[in-house]
């Protein structure tokens, strides 16, 4: 039985993947915080430890993992101009030590990393973007200088289930429209709503985790759907009871996956239709 540590497990993502490493029958362990990330998410079977992950060195009778899933990060690009403090403690203190414990013990690791890095704007657009693009560049140059295996995969703007684990107002922008399309309220579009994002189920994301983890080749994989949607198009998709906002600091205006050349080197293609979960979200109002 394989040995897995996944970093940020008892958030959106990260217990999404947990179930299926579950399923498959691995042995998982997870670090979270908490910041993010929810008890009411623990899977029974899988072992749980509340703290930083740069406090990693510091747990006690930790086996020594045959991959790490680092997901637990900070994950919020309009915030981080405010908690830049929090984003460089998450993103840097805790993602060096897991970098180094990687090293020490010789340990894979998949990453997930920002499509924001790969943004028209630039990878310095956000405090959130910048520090994500830092240490997509010191894992390859740890791969370079200490031999680390790993694979770098890019998410694009995930939904599905469990996607209000955050529950901030700060979650996925499907997870805010599902909230205001059940409350009757007017879905609140950023801007004028042209903004085009690519939107990925996150079962997808999952099965694109895996198959990079048994792929570690020292390479980066762009994880979306590969088609795009404008903002103002998705929200219609639910209702044209619409309210616009003001624009917010350090939105991009486009994102879309390359996946054809993820698809040719994992065999991977994403599966998940955005129409048809926001069709089963009203079926189910």
């Amino acid at each position: 039985m394989k040995n897995v540590l996944v970093t940020g497990g008892a958030g959106f993502v990260g217990t999404n993947l947990v179930i299926q490493l579950n399923k498959l029958g691995y042995n998982v362990t997870v670090i979270d915080n908490l910041s993010y990330g929810k008890r009411h998410n623990y899977i029974e079977g899988v072992q749980y430890i509340e703290c930083h992950t740069k406090d990693l060195f510091t747990i006690q009778d930790l086996t020594v993992p045959d991959i790490i899933f680092h997901l637990g990060e900070y994950s919020k690009i309009t915030p981080s101009y405010e908690e830049i403090d929090t984003v460089f403690d998450l993103n840097i203190n805790g993602s060096f030590t897991v970098l180094e414990y990687a090293r020490k013990y010789s340990v894979p690791l998949v990453y997930a990393a920002s499509s924001t890095r790969l943004a028209t704007e630039g990878d310095s657009h956000s405090p959130y973007s910048f520090f994500k693009s830092l240490i997509v560049q010191l894992i390859k140059n740890y791969g370079k200088w200490y031999n680390l295996k790993y694979s770098i995969c890019y998410f694009y703007n995930v939904y599905g289930e469990l996607q209000d684990t955050c529950d901030t107002g700060w979650e996925t922008v499907i997870s805010i429209f599902e909230k205001q399309y059940k409350a009757n309220k007017p879905l609140t579009v950023v801007g004028d709503g042209s903004q085009r994002r690519d939107f990925t189920y996150v079962g997808d994301i999952v099965d694109g985790l895996i198959a990079a983890s048994n792929s570690l080749c020292n390479d980066e994989y762009q994880l979306g759907s590969g088609q795009d949607y404008s903002i103002i198009e998705v929200a219609l998709m639910f209702s044209d009871n619409i309210c616009f906002i003001g624009d917010r600091r350090g939105d991009r205006k486009y994102g879309k996956a390359n996946i054809q050349e993820t698809y040719a080197k994992l065999n991977w293609t994403p599966k998940g239709k955005l129409k048809q979960w926001i069709m089963r979200i009203k079926d189910m109002k």
